[in-house]
């Protein structure tokens, strides 16, 4: 913004257009410009109720008489810079709704507009309110086809083929995969696209979904009064689960979201689902259902439950409003915060690091075992 505002040599705000915005401009029958603030608030009045419109159909007698100008005054064809309305939003939104407030929290656009809407919006808000009209300003990149590199919105030649809008995909696939979709990828860049990179997606959206319906199911009987200890395993992945928190955190206040997606789908993938579900499978089924391993096992899949979910929450807003309801049944996930931020036990980690390194030496082991007809089961073998 810096550099576009440097480097613009004049700003005219008019355009020779048969479309847009009018300027509220009249002239006398001897050529001469009109321009009153009193007349142009009847313009804003009359726009306000009529439409922009009004001002194309209605006939410069008509005009005249209805503002109370003199007979022979004709208005201008001239409209105004495309991007002063949309840059006098702040005005026109912001000062004029209670529920909102002034400068706004955030400004979202195409990396083009910092010569178009970010700049118009600074410029009006300077002239009027004598600084910024947003508190940050974000920029993303256009969404491209995949092998021309060409932008989507502009073009349907080379190898991807329109539809683009979003709701052909939202009513395929889901409001919830299209939001994971733009979360998964880098959005200040330029966005690669094919239908086939958005439906690889759909396996990682089932690994979550999965991944929460296995804590719901086995949260069933949870009992929150019952004391608990929780073991290495448990402690290890509430350690994991306070470094996935305060990574998301930091990427959402920074609004880099792949970063969250990347960090929640790991933690499904390989930290939930590979090993923590997996390992403690057994005390989950075989274990009597009040015993002290089961129930610190609860404990932490009820604080990953509860974590997760509002992680996602921003992203997979309607998935993680449905298991939440299932979780903590008429409250929503999204009136609820963030995990507050926590150390990640080191202790816990190291433990886990050095019990998974071992596990993966004894695995190798079965797997010879296995080949030379020693067993047939992993169940058959015990670890010395």
């Amino acid at each position: 913004i810096t550099g576009t505002v440097e480097s613009r040599p004049d700003w005219c705000i008019s355009r020779q257009r048969s479309w847009g915005v009018p300027l509220p401009a009249f002239y006398t029958p001897d050529g001469q410009p009109v321009l009153d603030a009193g007349l142009i608030r009847r313009v804003a009045d009359l726009v306000e109720k009529r439409g922009t419109n009004a001002w194309f159909e209605m006939s410069d007698t008509e005009l005249a008489a209805l503002l109370g100008l003199p007979a022979g005054t004709t208005k201008g064809h001239d409209t105004l810079d495309v991007w002063i309305d949309s840059g006098v939003s702040h005005q026109a939104v912001l000062r004029r709704r209670p529920e909102l407030h002034y400068p706004a929290d955030l400004y979202l656009e195409a990396t083009d507009q910092h010569r178009g809407w970010f700049q118009s919006s600074l410029m009006t808000a300077i002239g009027i309110e004598g600084g910024s009209p947003y508190k940050t300003c974000l920029t993303h990149g256009f969404v491209v086809d995949v092998d021309t590199r060409e932008k989507i919105s502009k073009s349907a030649q080379g190898g991807y083929q329109k539809p683009t809008e979003a709701m052909h995909f939202v009513e395929k696939s889901g409001a919830d995969l299209v939001r994971l979709w733009v979360s998964s990828v880098n959005f200040t860049d330029d966005v690669p696209f094919s239908e086939e990179m958005f439906n690889r997606l759909g396996d990682s959206y089932r690994r979550i979904r999965n991944t929460l319906r296995i804590l719901l199911g086995n949260l069933h009987d949870y009992d929150a009064a019952a004391p608990t200890e929780p073991t290495a395993i448990d402690r290890w992945i509430l350690a994991r689960l306070a470094e996935v928190e305060n990574t998301c955190r930091d990427a959402y206040e920074k609004f880099e979201f792949h970063r969250v997606y990347h960090a929640l789908n790991q933690f499904c993938a390989v930290d939930l689902s590979s090993l923590y579900v997996d390992i403690t499978k057994d005390r989950m089924y075989c274990d009597a259902p009040d015993s002290p391993r089961r129930r610190a096992t609860q404990a932490a899949m009820q604080e990953i439950l509860s974590s997760l979910t509002r992680l996602l929450a921003p992203i997979l807003a309607f998935t993680a409003e449905e298991a939440w309801g299932y979780f903590q049944p008429g409250t929503s996930v999204h009136t609820q915060l963030f995990p507050a931020a926590r150390t990640a036990d080191p202790d816990a980690l190291a433990e886990g690091e050095r019990l998974l390194q071992l596990r993966g030496l004894v695995a190798q082991a079965l797997e010879k075992a296995r080949a030379d007809k020693l067993l047939t089961n992993n169940l058959q073998a015990t670890v010395t």
